[in-house]
């Protein structure tokens, strides 16, 4: 595994090796190098060759983009001068929304479109599922086995005990070992974790200061217009980090050290050229990139990229630019500057960067052509020569500038991502945009317009026919002006003939209009871009909720589809190319680990304007269900809610675990200390509770004074001998009256006493004392 360069840097050479002398065999090697570059530069020829028709194409869309007809229509508007030649740019107007909209879908400012996942935390979580179970079948063996034990040992059976204490305690030790299983896999879970969140965000920051959000809006901008856009990367740069540092006598220094740090950057669709003859990415065997730098492009990327010095110096010195002015491979560019006015470019070198296979005995003549013999020997003898190998050539003028034998990623895929907005049916590169889409409504549109201007034209005034044999004008012009005289000739004989004739063109609006509403409908069909979709809506949109919700659904169902292609042609291999380069060139090794790649364009970001409402409900109405509230993750469903606001949900939640914290915290406090609400319930209910005791105690009491005077009226009847004691006895359920008849007289007496103190005091009186044991007396209060 590579770690630190991404090139072979030259070597210096060494010709003990090579047979003849030394300037022959130099000239033979120059003379195969020259011939590997001119098969490199006969390949690209033909990939230019077959792809001058889709830029035909392209231009066409771009004039449409532009607001300019083509070039037939605009010779036939020079053959007639006075026909209108009105332009509705509506491929412009389509266009930007559609571009606006995937922009702002794809990359908003408070979530990213991608996810990293560990790849073995599904297997581990399974694993740890089973193990529990099995676990928990094991320990209830293990109980049964000891119930075993216990029986035979009552029934004296010690061989039958020896038996199951050995089965459980061998189904024991298998429990504790699953449940130590669990326990590791949830530790290796969680480590997988760690990782690839340490992953993602390695990769965040490294998006973002390369601006790949900026790159990949353009990458967006000629996938509309065009139908393909190109990104690359993940390229090495080593940009220096700058920091300031203290000093001898506090004084602060400013520093910079290399950091190499992956890059993206979008590539000119005009200027890349994969294997024509592939129909997807995957089929690919080579790509060519044409670059196009001036003398001091040229300088620069000779130190950036470590061009062979004496080649660039060949170049400069010998053959200066503009090569390409009579070529026709070329003569899309004078075209694109026509489309804004300008004059043809001059005054560039044509540079192909070539990435795809070579075989080894090539490779070698190239090495030796660059001075690199000692690099050439050492390739030559660890490689087949019937194998080939991904290399990274750039040439220009049929000169090798660098030749890169490491290919920049170990898993040899290719550096290039294409968006294909509209796929095509041919190769990657024939996909369509938002122009080509509706095409022919454009036309009908703008054929329908200049008709509307030119029809208004014929019948604002009449047509006027003159007869020059009666009238002639006085100023000897023919134009017809306000208070023009005209002056009448010729005989008597044509007098009554008229001098002029008036004819009115009709005026054919309504049906014209009616054309162009047409048109206008046919182009929101084609480019799947209703009004809704571009914030307009008509009245008889309801403006229900629900209504809402269906409508948005209906109208991002194409949206869909295209940020669904955005997600596989572009972010899964773009973010999987950048986890393959911090795995191959990162030093820091607490984030590598299996994982795998999610692009969620179309699962997350492309339902927030209807997911708002939603989630507010589903958190409202969830959170208080005994059931549901239970399998709710509320803090998540409260941080989507945010974010489908278009807020970032750090500016205004906290962290997760500080709000578990508080919230821990909290019910902690409400378990110690109760709400005055809950209090004042409590007490009323405290209150309640001794108003019913007391009146259950004070009927028990009456129940108990009725009881007493009932026994103390048969024990006065004993006492006068009107009743037996053996009856009273039997009445009264006792015993021995002897022993607790004088108790029974005192409660008697007690509780006479109070029931007569208490009437007593309903009818205003005061009891007052007998001097016996009961005190039956009263005075007037």
């Amino acid at each position: 595994m590579k770690t630190a360069s991404l090139t072979s840097q030259p070597r210096g050479g060494s010709d003990r090796d090579l047979p003849g002398s030394e300037a022959e065999m130099r000239q033979r090697i120059h003379e195969a190098a020259e011939g590997v570059v001119s098969r490199l530069q006969t390949l690209a020829d033909e990939q230019v060759r077959k792809k001058k028709p889709i830029e035909e194409r392209w231009l066409e869309d771009l004039r449409a983009y532009n607001g300019l007809y083509d070039p037939e229509t605009e010779t036939l508007f020079r053959s007639n001068p006075e026909r209108s030649r009105a332009f509705v740019n509506m491929p412009r107007t389509k266009t930007n929304a559609w571009r606006a909209r995937l922009a702002d879908l794809l990359f908003p400012a408070d979530d990213r479109n991608w996810g990293i996942n560990p790849t073995p935390v599904p297997e581990l979580e399974n694993s740890a599922k089973r193990a529990v179970e099995e676990a928990e079948r094991l320990h209830a063996e293990a109980e049964a086995a000891a119930e075993e034990a216990n029986r035979a040992a009552a029934m004296q059976d010690p061989q039958g005990q020896v038996a199951a204490l050995n089965d459980g305690a061998s189904k024991g030790a298998l429990a504790i070992a699953m449940i130590q299983h669990e326990a590791e896999a949830r530790r290796t879970m969680e480590e997988a974790k760690r990782r690839s969140e340490g992953m993602a965000r390695e990769i965040d920051d490294q998006l973002t200061e390369s601006k790949y959000p900026a790159r990949c809006r353009d990458v967006i901008d000629d996938g509309c217009k065009l139908g393909v856009g190109v990104l690359k990367g993940p390229l090495t740069a080593n940009r220096p980090r700058r920091s300031w540092k203290r000093a001898e006598g506090n004084v602060y220094e400013l520093t910079s050290s290399p950091d190499p740090r992956p890059e993206y950057r979008r590539v000119d669709p005009w200027s890349f050229f994969p294997d024509m003859n592939a129909s997807t990415p995957d089929e690919w065997e080579f790509t060519f990139e044409r670059h196009l730098p001036t003398k001091k492009e040229l300088r620069k990327l000779t130190r950036t990229l470590d061009f062979d010095k004496d080649a660039v110096r060949d170049l400069l010195k010998n053959e200066g630019p503009d090569r390409f002015g009579s070529n026709d491979n070329m003569h899309y560019l004078s075209q694109l500057r026509a489309l804004q006015g300008e004059e043809a470019i001059s005054g560039r070198y044509v540079l192909w960067e070539y990435h795809g296979p070579l075989e080894v005995e090539d490779i070698t003549h190239l090495l030796r052509s660059l001075g690199r013999d000692e690099e050439a020997v050492e390739f030559e003898e660890q490689h087949d020569p019937l194998d080939e190998h991904l290399v990274v050539i750039y040439f220009c003028n049929g000169r090798v500038l660098k030749m890169s034998t490491d290919y920049v990623l170990d898993s040899g895929e290719s550096l290039y991502s294409v968006f294909q907005f509209e796929k095509g049916e041919g190769s990657v590169m024939s996909a369509i945009g938002v122009p080509r889409m509706a095409m022919n409504s454009f036309r009908a549109l703008n054929g329908a317009w200049r008709m509307t201007l030119d029809n208004a034209a014929l019948s604002v005034g009449p047509q006027i026919a003159i007869d020059k044999t009666q009238v002639e004008p006085e100023d000897g012009s023919w134009r017809l002006t306000p208070r023009k005289v005209w002056i009448k000739k010729g005989s008597d004989a044509n007098a009554n003939a008229k001098a002029f004739d008036i004819f009115n063109i009709p005026a054919n609006q309504a049906q014209l209009a009616g054309i162009i509403e047409l048109a206008l409908k046919f182009i929101d069909e084609e480019t799947s871009l209703p009004l809704i979709a571009q914030g307009e809506q008509g009245q008889h949109i309801t403006q229900t909720l629900g209504g809402m919700s269906m409508l948005f659904n209906s109208a991002n169902v194409v949206f869909r589809r295209v940020v669904k292609n955005w997600d596989d042609d572009l972010t899964t291999p773009v973010i999987r190319r950048s986890y393959d380069w911090n795995m191959q060139f990162s030093a820091k090794d607490e984030i590598k680990g299996d994982m795998q790649i999610e692009a969620r364009g179309t699962s997350v970001l492309l339902v927030r304007e209807i997911m708002s409402q939603q989630l507010i409900m589903i958190a409202q109405t969830w959170s208080q269900h005994p059931v549901m509230g239970v399998a709710l993750k509320l803090y998540d469903a409260m941080r989507m809610a945010v974010q489908s606001l278009s807020i970032n949900p750090d500016d205004i939640l906290e962290p997760k675990d500080e709000f578990e914290k508080r919230l821990k915290k909290m019910q902690e406090d409400q378990a110690g200390q109760q709400s005055p609400d809950i209090i004042r319930a409590q007490a009323a209910i405290e209150a309640a509770k001794i108003q019913a005791e007391s009146r259950a105690a004070d009927g028990q009491v009456q129940l108990q004074i009725a009881e007493l005077r009932r026994e103390t009226e048969l024990i006065g009847l004993a006492s006068k001998g009107e009743i037996e004691l053996e009856k009273l006895r039997a009445m009264l359920g006792m015993k021995k009256l002897e022993t607790d008849s004088a108790e029974r007289k005192l409660a008697a007496e007690i509780g006479v006493e109070q029931q007569m103190a208490a009437e007593a005091r309903a009818r205003g009186e005061e009891p007052t004392g007998s001097g016996g044991a009961v005190s039956a007396g009263t005075v007037q209060a």
